[in-house]
């Protein structure tokens, strides 16, 4: 359980920076984004962090299997 929790505190990252580097080239505060974001981009967006996470877990395992 401890590796899988390892593999998905990367994709986090990843898009945390992503998306900081895409609000500062667009001057866009996080403060303004969180009072204006609504309920259903909300669950859009979690929804998408959720197939990310699935995809990379796969990759892993799929990684996993050809090492052995």
């Amino acid at each position: 359980m401890g590796d899988s929790s390892k593999n998905f505190k990367m994709p986090q990252k990843v898009v945390e920076v992503m998306i900081d580097n895409i609000f500062r080239k667009n001057d866009i505060k996080k403060e303004e984004i969180k009072k204006n974001i609504s309920e259903e981009q909300k669950i859009m967006i979690k929804e998408m962090i959720e197939d990310l996470k699935q995809q990379v877990e796969q990759f892993n395992k799929k990684n996993d299997e050809t090492k052995e």
